[in-house]
This record gives structure tokens, sequence and C-alpha cells, in this order.
């Protein structure tokens, strides 16, 4: 299949294929001749001078990722007049939003035309989708399929050339399906690990654990694609894209080529597990470059986060015993599997899980149940709800995501595209912005926190009224055991901690956006996460993180908001209208799905855990045997969680001759055995044998008395008898047979009527060799069932120190769960300490201070005083002086 591309043509959009990208040498984004050339090469001219659709030849610019001002897709409604019953190649799948820049798009796809349609929402395009497949393909769920899906991350990049753009293309097999988005590469230092999976650390072979050296690129994108055509070949193109800061469009043709290409083996990617690593990227050489060098670094390599999965669907009745035992059992069957399973199979598990039940009707009363277990699990920690990974938090996670997504969007989606296009810096520390800024940028933390909790509590109509029925049943649930506020406390842990505040943090995880936010955007959102998190737990920010101290205020006054929004959507008598979930799940393959999941993580258990899983470990081997002989099995006992029956002897067999007891209990047989002849099936005599006259044809017999004689017998007869051969009449008792006697046994003496009898000196060694093999076997079976009780008695032993471990265990988990919530009480008392003996010693440092300066006053006095002293007293002296010689004169004259 060749390279596609998207052009309108009559207002319709249609996919065009195109050539592959040759083995050798780069690929042209252009490269066509004739018509299709001169059409493609118009649109590229328009594309330049026109901003409004930001379409070239190979998608979407920069700024048409982000969203497009006009749809270039068929509105859904005209797939109602498609054909499809009459092609039986129709392929009806989603299209990425990173190809055309619009979201809930899909495609058919068949031999005449290609078209794409655009819907609302995720729900309405899976049910489009769905009901097109059925109308090309009516008996889809009775038949066997095969589900390819793709789940990639595009992490990052490092040692590309530093101020440019990039951006990375996904082929199969030659056809893209999506894009990355354009990110310029820089020191990075923001690679945070709210980037989901694609944010952990990368473990490459040959190209280091890191990303040091060269610059640096951040994406953190996932892209997840599902009903993908059969794949041979996974390939990651990179191309450089425009600054979009430019007023206008270079005219660089580098551009319209690859710089290079990672090329994903696909036998390594293939399985449950995600395989991460870092791949060099293989240069092209376009036309414009001198060398390779000029466009991707020497050692430029590309983290790649990927698995690519190939599931067998089986007809939907192979699963209805796997089906009727997880509806009736889910209870059980997840107390069961929980205690045994890590974190990620946890997650896994509760995705199928949620999917399953979803479709058959089941979902609600799942997380309803799992809801009143977390609470009575943790008891008074009602801090912990949904705050540890179990598989009630990786439920509720799941299901909001599924029946939330569009309550989702439309009460953040504006937010969150306006924070992406704006300027404006939230940030309110004092350590990383001007005092200057400071006063502005609180006023906006302010403005954007009101914006959202405006939205949250405003937007009702789109509630999903699904959401409401387990919430109001969690109230309903804890008011009755007289813990009200644990209920109100259930509502806000699911709907704000694990839904609305992470969507805020990670807009890109939950289909808000695709492209990872920069720095300053993330940390607006990281703000605003804090904020709403805290009203909606209604408490107040402390001296642990003092520069939020403003908005306590803000918080205050919003608490009565909060408590009437969380009110409303836990009443299951409100009037406010709320939505349904309209989506469709398909049930084959979630059924699939979980069975695969299952009976890979059952088989990896020990055979006494997979027997206490009984009947599961059964159901799901019966469905694996549709799949062939190379499918996975789980090893299942012959009876599960019972032992196999063991003879034990009597204790004093070997007294006991076996032989004289079966002869004693030998029945007499003194009946004729006319009985069992006539019992016998009458024989059919062979072709070779001459057959016995006819009935009508033989003899009558006369019946004679025992004292008549007998007639004589003809000559001919005595001479074919032989003359030697006397005839003689028996007894009629006489052709009874009885069964012979046994033959005589060395060591078994008969003394009917004989004489006694002496047994031989090689006999009497016989006897007493057997009676010493009797006594050792006999002793043997006792040292056996000895063995046996010891056995038992382990084994007993055993299962008691199995139990009184598993108590031990469960309160050490207690204690130090115990331990750890003390602990965390502890560090912050102890950064609270720390933080107050910092001031108390700044504070001491200032007193000190002026204390040295007073002391110095002091001295200073001293000495002014000591100089004033002195002054006085020379006034004083040269008052009397003076004095003196006044009088002196006064007296002359």
């Amino acid at each position: 299949m060749g390279f596609r591309r998207w052009i309108v043509c009559g207002g319709a959009l249609e996919l065009n294929p195109d050539p592959v990208v040759p083995s050798s040498g780069s690929k042209l984004k252009g490269q066509d001749g004739g018509v299709k050339h001169l059409i493609k090469r118009r649109f590229q001219v328009e594309d330049r001078r026109k901003s409004n659709t930001q379409l070239n030849t190979a998608g979407l610019s920069s700024a048409g990722r982000y969203g497009s001002r006009e749809s270039l897709s068929i509105p859904v409604s005209a797939a109602k007049s498609l054909d499809l019953s009459a092609d039986q190649t129709t392929v009806i799948r989603p299209v990425h939003s990173s190809i055309l820049g619009e979201k809930y798009c899909f495609q058919v796809i068949n031999s005449e035309n290609n078209h794409c349609f655009g819907c609302s929402s995720a729900a309405e395009r899976d049910r489009w989708i769905e009901d097109l497949r059925r109308a090309a393909h009516p008996n889809k769920d009775n038949c066997e399929r095969t589900e390819n899906s793709l789940s990639l991350w595009v992490n990052e990049a490092k040692d590309l050339l530093p101020k440019k753009r990039y951006y990375c293309e996904l082929h199969l097999d030659g056809t893209l399906f999506a894009r990355t988005s354009s990110r310029a590469v820089g020191k990075s230092t923001q690679r945070s690990s709210q980037a989901g999976d694609g944010g952990s650390g990368a473990a490459g072979a040959g190209h280091g654990g890191g990303a040091g050296g060269g610059c640096q690129l951040f994406w953190g994108e996932l892209f997840e694609l599902e009903n993908l055509p059969p794949v041979t070949q996974i390939t990651l193109h990179l191309f450089k894209d425009e600054d979009p800061k430019k007023k206008h469009h270079s005219r660089d043709d580098s551009i319209m080529h690859p710089l290079g290409c990672v090329a994903l083996a696909l036998a390594d990617i293939k399985g449950r597990a995600y395989q991460e690593k870092w791949y060099p990227i293989i240069p092209y050489k376009s036309p414009g470059a001198s060398t390779v060098k000029d466009q991707v670094g020497s050692q430029a390599s590309l983290r790649v986060k990927a698995r690519f999965q190939n599931l067998k669907v089986l007809p939907i009745e192979r699963y209805k015993e796997f089906a009727e035992y997880v509806t009736v059992d889910y209870v059980g069957m997840c107390s069961s599997l929980e205690p045994l399973l890590n974190v990620r199979d946890k997650e896994e598990l509760a995705v199928a899980l949620v999917h399953v039940l979803q479709s058959i009707g089941k979902a609600k009363e799942f997380l309803i149940d799992l809801g009143s277990a977390e609470v009575q699990r943790l008891g008074e920690n009602e801090a912990l709800i949904f705050r540890e990974n179990t598989l009630a938090t990786k439920a509720i996670d799941e299901y909001m995501k599924l029946v939330g997504q569009k309550y989702l969007i439309d009460t953040l989606g504006d937010f969150i595209a306006r924070l992406y296009s704006g300027i404006e810096s939230c940030e309110v520390d004092p350590l990383k912005c001007s005092a200057s800024d400071l006063p502005i940028n609180q006023r906006h933390l302010k403005e954007t926190c009101g914006d959202v909790v405006k939205r949250i509590t405003n937007m009702q109509d789109s509630f999903p009224a699904e959401l409401n029925e387990i919430f109001s049943s969690w109230v309903s649930e804890c008011e009755e055991r007289g813990q009200t506020e644990i209920g109100h406390r259930l509502i806000s842990a699911s709907l704000f901690l694990r839904f609305l505040c992470p969507a805020i943090l990670s807009p890109s995880l939950f289909g808000l956006t695709q492209p990872y936010p920069e720095p300053k955007i993330l940390r607006t959102l990281t703000l605003t996460a804090k904020v709403i998190q805290n009203l909606a737990n209604f408490t107040l920010f402390g001296e642990k993180e003092a520069y939020m101290l403003f908005m306590n205020e803000f918080l205050e006054q919003h608490w009565d908001t909060m408590r009437g929004f969380l009110q409303r959507v836990s009443d299951s008598e409100s009037e406010m209208a709320m939505a349904r979930f309209d989506g469709y799940v398909d049930l084959p393959l979630r059924l699939a799905i979980l069975h695969n999941l299952l009976i890979d993580i059952i088989s990896a258990m020990k055979q006494d855990t997979i027997n206490n899983l009984h009947p599961l470990p059964s159901i799901l081997n019966h469905i694996t045997e549709f799949l062939g002989q190379d499918a996975q099995r789980i090893p299942v006992s012959s009876i599960p969680g019972t032992l196999k029956p063991m003879y034990v002897p009597p204790r004093d067999l070997p007294k006991y001759s076996p032989l004289h007891i079966s002869m004693q209990q030998l029945p007499v047989d003194s009946k004729p055995s006319q009985g069992k002849e006539r019992q016998q099936k009458q024989l059919q005599r062979a072709f070779s044998v001459p057959n016995r006259p006819a009935r009508n044809q033989r003899q009558l017999i006369k019946r004679q008395a025992s004292n008549e004689e007998l007639p004589a017998q003809s000559q001919d007869c005595n001479q074919d008898q032989g003359a030697d051969r006397e005839l003689s009449i028996s007894s009629p008792w006489n052709g009874i047979k009885h069964k012979a006697l046994p033959a005589p046994v060395p060591w078994i003496v008969n003394n009917i009527n004989k004489e006694p009898y002496q047994m031989t000196g090689q006999e009497q060694e016989q006897t007493n060799l057997l009676d010493r093999h009797a006594q050792e076997l006999a002793e043997l079976r006792l040292g056996v069932e000895q063995v046996t009780e010891r056995e038992l008695e382990m084994a007993k032993r055993l299962e008691d120190f199995i139990v009184q471990s598993q108590k031990q265990s469960t309160q050490l988990q207690a204690q130090a769960q115990e331990l750890r919530n003390m602990l965390t009480i502890r560090e912050e008392q102890l950064a609270s300490t720390t933080f107050r003996l910092g001031v108390i010693e700044e504070e001491r440092e200032e007193d000190e201070r002026k204390l040295n300066v007073a002391v110095a006053a002091v001295e200073r006095m001293n000495v002014l005083e000591e100089q004033f002293a002195g002054l006085l007293k020379d006034v004083h002296q040269l008052y009397t002086v003076n004095a003196d010689g006044i009088r002196k004169t006064c007296i002359n004259t």
C-alpha cells in the first residue's frame, strides 16, 4: 500500500495513494508527476498564500495541527448514503487527529474511493464506525477475525541541530498514520515524569541510557492505533519544520524532504510488554545539502517506546461461558487475583474488565461494589481513598475516561486551547519570578482558577448520568453506615483526584490536546491543578507552600459553590439534565483482550495458586482450544483444589494368606450349566462349512426313558464310526463340568483324607524365605504408612504456617502502612519545625545584630558623655577664671 494524502476535490476529501519511499535516497513530499503533480503544486502555492486551511502536500502545517479553522472532513450524515454491502474489501477505521487537525474523524476505504468523515465526539465516532462495519459485514460478531493494534510513544530526540524545529511522521508499510507536533530544539531541562509512560527513563542499547550530549528535543506524545491492516514495517521519518513566528514562509525546499528515519523491527515490539530504547536516526541526503551532517547530528537518535499486538478474535459464542462467569462472579475474581498482581497487571486488568462489563451492562454495579469494598478495606484511613494502586483505583480511572470524555472536553477543552495559545505567566513563587511580576502573576492565577471553577460547576448538561448513579449509590451506602463524610470524600477523590485534576495537569494524556505543554504552560497547569484539588478537598494551603497562601481567600470564597456542585452530581433525584454514554464497545474484541491478559497472568503463577482460582483456568483453556495448538495454555490439575486418593493397606495384612482367603471365598457351582448355555449367543456359520439340513428336513427325535433300550445302529454308521469304538450311556449328571481344583501350592497344606505332609529341606527353606520377604514387606508398608502420616502432619503444619504467615503479613502490612502514615506526618512536622527553626535562627541573628549595634551605640554614648563632662569642666574653669578677672578689674577700677 502506498503513501496516502488527503486532497480536497469538489467538496469531498479523498485519500489518494502515492508511491512508497524508495529504499535508497530520501522521499519527496511532492513526488508525483503529470496532472496530479500540478494539482498538488497548486495547493502548495495556495497554502503558502493563505492561512485559513493550512493544508500542504503532506498534511497540515504546524498551525493546522492544533485545530483547523475550516473543516476538512465530510459531515458524518453523508455516511448514510454509502453502499457498503456490495464490497467485501471495505475498511473502516479511525483517523488520527494529527493528520487533518480535527478530532474524531474516521476513514472509509473501498475499492472505488476513500472518504473521511468528522464527528463531534469519540463516542459518536465509535458508534458510526460500528454501524458501518455491520453494514459491510452483517455477521461480524459470528466470524473469526484478527485485530492489529499499535501503541507507540515518541519520547525525545538528541544530538539534533540547535535553533531548529522538527516533527516526526509515523508510517506503516509506507502509509502515513500519524505525526507528532512541531517542537523546537533546546537544552531541555523540563522533561517531567508527567509525560506518562513515555516520560520514563530510557533503556537504550548502544546509545546510552540518558539524553546526554547534543541538543535535546522532547515530545512525549502517545499514538494508539487500532483496527490496523496487516503490518510488516513501522517507520518514523524526521522532518524539519518552519518557524511559526516568521511572517513569511521560507522557500527552503529541505522541509519537503525527510532528514532521516528510524525503522522498528516488528518482532522486537510484539507482545503485551512495552519495549523502549534509543534508535539511531539513519540520515537521508537531501538534494540541497552538501553532507549528511548538515541535516542531523552525527549521533542523532530517537527514544521510542512501543508495543504491537496481534490478537485473534473468535466468534462471540466461544466466549459465552467466560462472559457469564465474569458477569456473575467479577467480585470474587477480583478479590482472588488482586493480591497476586503487580501495578501494571492491575491497570490492564481493570481496563479490560471495565470495557467488558460496560458492554454487558454491569459496569456501574462493578464500580459501586469496588468503591464500597475500598471504604471497608481502609476503615478510618479515609485520606487514602483512591490514592493507592488498587483495582478499584484503576477501574474508576478507566471508567471515567470512557463515559466522561465528552464532559471533559466540553468542560476543559476551550480552557486548555486558550492556555496553549496564551502568553500569560502564572508563576507565583518569588524564587522563580521577579518581585515586579509577582502581583501580576498572582492575579493571572486567580483569574485562571476562577475560570476553571466556573466551567466545572456550570457545565452540567454533559455530566455523565452513569457517574451520578454511582456517586449517589456510594453516598447512600455511607449514610446508612453513618459515614456521610466518607461518601463525599469518595466523590471528591474519584472526580477530582483521579479525573479532572490529572486532566488539567496532563491534558495530552486525556485527549484534550496532542502536544506536551511547554515549561511555562506546564507550570500554570500544575498550579491550577493544585488549587482545584485543595478546593475539592476543602483544605487551605499551609506553610509548606507559603507562596500559595494568598490563594486561601480564593478557596474560602468558592467552598459553597463546590459543595453545591458535589451535592448535585451525587443526588439521585437531581433535576439537572445529564448525558448518557452513547458510544460502542466491541464485546468480542474486549473479551478476547481479557482472555489473553488472564492467560498471560495466570500461566506464570504457581500450580497451587492456579488450583485456587478454579474454575477460571479451565474456562480460559476451553477458549484457548479454538486458537490452535501453539496458543498458550494454563497448567490445570485433573481435580483442581483436591489431593489425589492414596491407598493405605490394612495394618495386619501380612498375617493372612491371600490364597487361603480367596480359596475359601470361591462360590460352589452346584447348579447345572444349561442356564449358562442358554445365555450364549448363537454363532453364525461361515460359508466354508456345510450347512445343516433345514429344520423341516430334520428327523424328529423321540424322547426316551433311561430304562429303554436304544435302537440298533445301522451297519453303515458302525462302519463310519469304527468297530473299535464302544457305545456307552453316561449318567445325566456326568455332563456337568465342575471347576477343577487348583494346583497344589507348597505353603498350603490340605489335610482332607490325607496323611500329614512332611516338607523337605528345600521346601522348608523356600517357606522361610517367603516368610522373611513377607515380614520385610510388612515392615516396608509400615514405614510407608508412617512416612505418609508424617507428610500429612507436615502438610497440615505447613498450611497452618502459611495461614499464620499471611495473617502476620497482613498485620505487618497494616503496621507498615500505619508507620508510613506516621512517617509522613512526622516528615511534615519535621519540615514545619525546620522551617520554624530557620525563621527563629534568622530572628536570632537579626536580634544579635541589633544588639551589637545597640552596644556600640552605648559605648559611643559613654565616650560622648565623658567628652561632654570634660567640656563642662573646661567651661566651668573658664567661667571661674573670667569671673575672677572681672572681679579684679572691678576692684582696680
